[in-house]
């Protein structure tokens, strides 16, 4: 029997995100392999807010913008990034 290998991140939150939540921070802890889909559908549970904007959320690994399908490491720092509307 062997152990999952887990891998930890460093989420940045903004915006209305942060707001919403209450943090502008969060550490996370998931099985790897995971890519952004993987951390999205766990922090959508977690926080109903995510759930709510999904489908614009971008995100960055690293301060570069990737597609979700991107596959995550230990110790990445990922930003979640929703539009910003003023004017």
């Amino acid at each position: 029997m062997h152990e999952t290998p887990y891998i930890r991140l460093r989420v940045l939150l903004f915006s209305v995100l942060r707001e919403r939540i209450g943090q502008h921070e969060l550490e996370i802890t998931l099985p790897a392999p995971a890519t952004g889909d993987h951390l999205l559908d766990y922090l959508a549970q977690q926080y109903p807010v995510i759930a709510d904007y999904r489908s614009v959320i971008r995100l960055a690994v690293n301060q570069t913008y990737v597609p979700t399908s991107t596959e995550l490491h230990e110790k990445d720092e990922i930003a979640l990034i929703t539009p910003v509307s003023g004017g």
